[in-house]
């Protein structure tokens, strides 16, 4: 929520004894402490589940129970059940294919438009009006977008896949908080509800660790100069850990250090590629880091010449680095 759209200037309200008040002078308040307090919640919190909203189901169950609770969505705004609610497990047989579909359980907001009045009282001179609305949260079960091509995916039609898509990307957003995953299958509970999926609106008291390697990636490795010395280096992806704060992150390489070269000034040459490693820091970011280890020239012999091993790495690079990898660790505090 921009600033800018609770009021043109914060203005502090002052009443004063036989002041002539309208409705609009106490609508007015109203709305901006409540949207002030949604920018309070935007700004210093995440959107999700501050406390309560348990969610049980069971294999076989064709109604899930909530418990009351308290969220907060990706605008502020506070989303609260009193009272435990039962939810009917989407009535569907299956994808088409005899296979399960999967949902997730989502709460969200409910627009001032859609409240329900629960008092209303006569006016001077006007007709009877709303004076107190009942805020209750919205509840639906939100489709997984089906993502290749399983099967299934051939029967929606193209206003609908873009309809998911779009639901889908609220609760990625924030704008509908996810509190529990289904697997349906002939319109019951194919698995006990999955809780994995929860959005938590506070951080977590402990630090967040992530660890990942590029076994499988096939990112090749630059060799570059660095004086006398020779320097590899890897751009590692670290998207999956969807660090929200900048990491600190640790990190080696894995592979064999032996490696028999043809050099100008001598055939078959065993060289020791090892050296130091390091994460640089100045283009490390939540996604990604670079890690550089430095080979000195002590390792690979002071009889040879830098270029020479350096041109030998690049010319064989799928040779001499074959089967390296970094193993890496983020900590996000």
């Amino acid at each position: 929520m921009p600033i800018a759209s609770i009021a043109p200037a914060i203005e502090r309200i002052k009443f004063f004894d036989g002041q002539r008040l309208f409705a609009a002078d106490l609508q007015f308040l109203e709305q901006f402490n409540r949207e002030m307090r949604w920018l309070h919640n935007q700004s210093l919190h995440q959107a999700g589940i501050g406390s309560g909203f348990a969610v049980s189901g069971n294999k076989g169950d064709r109604e899930v129970r909530i418990e009351p609770g308290y969220a907060i969505d990706s605008s502020g705004r506070e989303i609260v059940l009193t009272q435990p609610q039962v939810l009917q497990v989407p009535p569907v047989a299956n994808d088409g294919e005899g296979n399960p579909v999967y949902y997730d359980l989502a709460v969200s907001y409910r627009d001032d438009s859609l409240l329900k009045e629960s008092e209303t009282r006569d006016g001077v001179c006007v007709s009877r009006s709303a004076v107190r609305y009942q805020e209750t949260p919205v509840f639906c079960w939100v489709e997984l977008v089906p993502t290749g091509d399983p099967p299934g995916k051939a029967a929606l039609t193209a206003g609908r896949l873009a309809k998911l898509q779009a639901v889908n990307a609220d609760l990625e957003a924030g704008r509908r908080i996810r509190l529990a995953r289904a697997e349906v299958l002939n319109c019951k509970l194919n698995q006990p509800l999955s809780l994995a999926q929860r959005r938590n609106a506070k951080p977590a008291a402990q630090p967040y660790l992530f660890a990942g390697s590029t076994k499988d990636e096939k990112t090749p490795w630059d060799v570059a100069l660095t004086g006398s010395d020779i320097t590899i280096t890897l751009d590692v992806d670290t998207s999956a850990a969807s660090f929200r704060g900048m990491p600190r992150y640790t990190a080696h390489a894995i592979g064999n250090r032996q490696f028999t070269v043809d050099l100008p000034s001598a055939p078959q040459q065993t060289l020791i590629l090892d050296g130091f490693p390091r994460v640089e820091t100045a283009d490390a970011s939540t996604t990604k880091f670079k890690f550089s280890l430095l080979i000195p020239q002590s390792l690979f012999g002071s009889g040879r010449k830098p270029t020479d091993v350096a041109d030998a790495l690049k010319a064989n690079n799928s040779q001499a680095l074959k089967g390296w990898y970094v193993e890496w660790l983020g900590v996000e505090r």
